[in-house]
Order: structure tokens, then sequence, then C-alpha cells
């Protein structure tokens, strides 16, 4: 029997997933439950209709992606900081600080600070490089030169 998912289930598919499984299981485990809907006609058309929508919103947030990657593009983020000797940080830039840093100057509030790869706090002046991943299929390298304060 085909089924159209509606949660997630171990071993036999995702969430809008349509699947082939046995009768018994389809009608005693999976409908039952809530998890699917039997794959009939009218059903099918709905999760055709629900996929359209979702590729047509995945494109969206593509091309809104692609459009913010043109706007950072070759950018340099400055970041100034208090040094101590030897040139490290009181504390450290994190993807926090660098997210803060890109809503100021570019007056951009939709890079979350979870989208920027950074693998450790940066805790010594100098530029880095880091990855900001905005969709699966677009990464914007950036990047961030940490400098002393100057004080005023």
């Amino acid at each position: 029997m085909k089924v159209i998912l509606q949660k997630d289930v171990e071993r036999v598919g995702r969430r809008d997933d349509l699947v082939e499984v046995s009768d018994g299981y389809a009608r005693n485990f999976l409908i039952r439950r809530g998890l699917a809907v039997p794959a009939v006609p009218s059903e099918i058309k709905k999760w055709e209709e629900r996929r359209k929508i979702a590729k047509q919103k995945k494109e969206r947030e593509k091309m809104r992606a692609l459009r913010l990657q043109e706007k950072l593009k070759d950018t340099t983020l400055v970041i100034e900081r208090e040094v101590g000797e030897e040139g490290k940080l009181f504390g450290s830039v994190t993807t926090q600080d660098i997210a803060e840093q890109i809503k100021k100057k570019f007056n951009i509030s939709s890079i979350d600070h979870r989208k920027i790869v950074l693998d450790e706090p940066i805790k010594v002046v100098g530029i880095r490089e880091v990855f900001i991943k905005l969709h699966p299929e677009v990464e914007i390298p950036l990047k961030v030169e940490v400098r002393k304060k100057t004080k005023k």
C-alpha cells in the first residue's frame, strides 16, 4: 500500500515522502497513529502542491542568499578589541560578535550567528577568513580583521 508520511518514521522515510509499505503496517500502525495517510488521488494532489510550494520557497531562499553573497563579496569586517601583551585579546571574538558587526555595517539582520562557521573564537589580532553558510548551496567567505582598539 502506498502512503504519504505526515511525520518522520524511522526506517520508513521522512515527512512528505511517498512510500510503499505492507497493507497491515499501513492500516494498523501508520494511519492509525496519524503518521501517514493513504495515497489516494486527492491526497496525492495535495502532496504534489505542497512539494511545488516547498520547491518555490527553496528557490526564493537561494536567490536571497545569492543577493546577500553579492553584497558581502570581497569585504573585510573590522572589529576592534582591547589588546594585552603579545597581541592577545582580552576576551575573544565570537560568531555573535561577527553577526552583530555585519548587522551594524550592512544593516542585514537575516544573518544568524549559527550560520557563521568559525572553528574556534578569535583570540589574537590579525586577519582571519570565516564562512557564512546562508543556504545549503551558498557559502560566503568573509575576512574578519581584528584590530587593537584605539583610545579616544
